[in-house]
């Protein structure tokens, strides 16, 4: 029987494989299990490609998280600082961001931060991930200083201690409520933190 007519067997990805949305389905399972807890198996049922689909498209696994963190701060730190040059009052919209951090420590599964998760399960073992979360953690210092700096032009806070001074608290109790919350699995305390440091800067 002649096969000259037939049609070449396809390897590999199918033709409607959506990178973005795959990536992202990735970037959940990250964010839930932890890198140590991930393998393909989890990856396969979040996205419904086969392992060979993901590693054409992405590589082995330490190249999809990789790409997973990249994807979360791209996404994630980018929305923390869209809200802050956002309209309104600049401590209304620092008050957003804290609000949105209650939100992901009070999630069902008490995922935190996907970034502040990384550091403590991996730290400087990865220098690719070390220094991208390094990077997105000085943009966050950088942003909220410009806001602070802002509410203290307005009069709206004191002018001590340096807006850096508080960007830098704000964003080291914002990683240390969502740790918090990831690791006893109760938002309770995530949250008062939370309301804590906004009482504490509209109060100053």
């Amino acid at each position: 029987m002649s096969v000259e007519n037939e049609s070449p067997r396809r390897i590999g990805r199918p033709r409607n494989f959506d990178r973005d949305e795959t990536l992202l389905a990735i970037v959940d399972v990250f964010w839930r299990l932890g890198y140590n807890q991930t393998s393909f198996r989890e990856l396969e049922a979040a996205t419904g490609e086969g392992r060979q689909s993901l590693v054409n498209a992405f590589g082995d696994k330490a190249a999809i998280f990789e790409k997973a963190i990249q994807c979360y701060i791209d996404h994630r730190v980018n929305e923390v600082i869209e809200l802050l040059r956002g309209e309104g009052e600049p401590l209304d919209r620092i008050a957003k961001v804290l609000a949105r951090w209650e939100a992901d420590a009070k999630a069902p599964d008490h995922r935190g931060c996907l970034l502040v998760n990384t550091g403590g399960e991996i730290g400087p073992k990865n220098a690719a991930i070390a220094d991208r979360m390094a990077n997105s953690t000085q943009r966050l210092v950088n942003e909220f200083a410009k806001t602070y700096q802002q509410a203290m032009k307005t009069g709206a806070i004191a002018t001590k201690p340096s807006a850096k001074s508080l960007a830098r608290l704000t964003v080291a109790l914002g990683d240390g409520a969502l740790l918090q919350a990831r690791v006893s699995g109760d938002a309770a305390a995530a949250k008062q933190t939370l309301v804590t440091l906004a009482e504490l800067i509209r109060s100053r």
